[in-house]
């Protein structure tokens, strides 16, 4: 009975031992995910203020904007800057449509994404 008793004992304490690292873990995921992260979002503002004042530049040299922020590179800009997050799918966008440039980025994962567009001289915020 002894050893039954011990043996229940040492399940549960380890079942509570795991319970408490899943938690530490699930919490310092959120924190990582969800935390504010001021540096980059100002970075990505000021990076965007760059594009648009690019985009202007290349308005008034071509009578038009750009149909692609590559063609930004080299006249406007050295290099195209990043955003808050790097990759293929958190960098900015620039969608085109007639009559409407838009320029957006990530700011919050999955959701939260400002944007601005170029016809309208307004930001907005999707999500």
């Amino acid at each position: 009975m002894a050893t039954f008793l011990g043996s229940t004992l040492r399940q549960w304490r380890d079942g509570a031992s795991r319970l408490v690292q899943n938690t530490a873990a699930l919490a310092m995921t959120a924190i990582v995910v969800l935390r504010p992260n001021r540096a980059g979002s100002e970075r990505a503002r000021r990076n965007a203020e760059r594009l648009i004042a690019a985009c202007r530049a290349f308005q008034t040299r071509h009578g038009r904007l750009p149909q692609a922020l590559t063609e930004l590179v080299p006249e406007f800009l050295p290099e195209l800057p990043p955003a808050k997050y790097s990759g293929p799918h958190f960098g900015f966008t620039y969608d085109v449509s007639p009559g409407r440039h838009v320029l957006g980025w990530t700011e919050r994962i999955p959701f939260g994404r400002p944007f601005y567009v170029l016809e309208e001289d307004r930001w907005g915020y999707l999500d």
